[in-house]
């Protein structure tokens, strides 16, 4: 099953965010790091979080417990054991909340639609074993929460999604939509996380500026980081009209209108968009960081 039952364009439910540990994703490839807690490194003492990798001939130095004397005996030559290091890579999630994310023209919110995302990428780490961490990045504020591997751990979490969530959006109307830049927040990522872990950033990503790329090369300098960038289409481009109409927006305290039969003001809008687009991306390159792109106007089935 790779669809989700919704209530409500705009507001979570905790249901659907347990129905999302259904959802299949096609993981971006995973690259190499410096990092001492991976688990691709061969050793020749078996020790605590240790699995048999290979055989080889014995060498000077190997220590001599790990010498296989059955492959010894069959082939007259020493053989010594290989082991690789098979330690846990705890999951860090970070889950943009802040006003840009409450932005949708069709059936769902960008935040809900991420929110439904954060649920399916914990729900895979819960399954193999691993710890879930979890921060809710909500502008000047984040809500940070330990990791931890137990289920009733990570329900409780995707429980405060949904709390958190819906209370931003109740508040939309009576705050100041101005979104500062995510640099104290993934600061305070960078002391959590340690090295070899993997990290998760759900995003729009529009208000990463540049104090912010340096967080995320230096997370991605020894973590597995994993961009996910949420957008909607009527960010991207505005509908062709063939007469005059317009379409009314809002941020929570005031109304303005667009102008979508005017050719020059469409052409203008779709070049700032995708020099947007272009920063956010080139940004995530410069990081080394995996990135793939979701539109509110597609569903989980169709990136299954």
């Amino acid at each position: 099953m790779d669809t989700i039952s919704r209530q409500s364009p705009v507001s979570l439910q905790i249901e659907q965010l347990i129905e999302a540990r259904a959802i299949h994703l096609n993981m971006p490839p995973w690259r190499q790091v410096s990092s001492s807690r991976h688990g691709n490194r061969l050793s020749k003492v078996r020790g605590r979080g240790m699995e048999f990798d290979e055989v080889r001939h014995y060498q000077p130095g190997d220590d001599i417990r790990c010498i296989d004397w059955r492959v010894t005996a069959r082939t007259g030559k020493t053989h010594t054991k290989l082991f690789r290091e098979d330690r846990e890579h705890p999951v860090f999630i970070f889950l943009d909340l802040s006003h840009s994310m409450y932005f949708g023209s069709g059936d769902k919110l960008k935040s809900v639609f991420a929110s439904e995302l954060a649920a399916c990428l914990g729900w895979n780490a819960q399954q193999l074993g691993e710890r879930v961490a979890l921060t809710l990045h909500l502008g000047e504020q984040a809500h940070n929460q330990k990791p931890a591997a137990s289920k009733t751990h990570w329900l409780a979490q995707l429980q405060s999604i949904v709390d958190v969530h819906n209370q931003q959006f109740a508040a939309l109307s009576e705050q100041q939509l101005q979104d500062p830049s995510p640099t104290h927040n993934l600061e305070t990522l960078c002391q959590l996380v340690k090295t070899g872990y993997q990290v998760h950033l759900i995003s729009d990503f529009y208000h990463f500026d540049k104090a912010a790329s340096l967080h995320l090369q230096r997370l991605a300098s020894h973590n597995q980081v994993f961009a996910w960038q949420i957008s909607d289409p009527l960010e991207q481009q505005l509908p062709k009209a063939h007469t005059a109409m317009q379409l009314q927006v809002s941020n929570g305290n005031s109304e303005g209108y667009l102008q979508p039969d005017n050719k020059a003001f469409r052409q203008q809008f779709k070049r700032l968009a995708n020099q947007r687009q272009q920063q956010i991306e080139q940004m995530l390159q410069q990081a080394r960081i995996p990135h793939q792109h979701f539109s509110t106007a597609l569903e989980w089935q169709d990136y299954a």
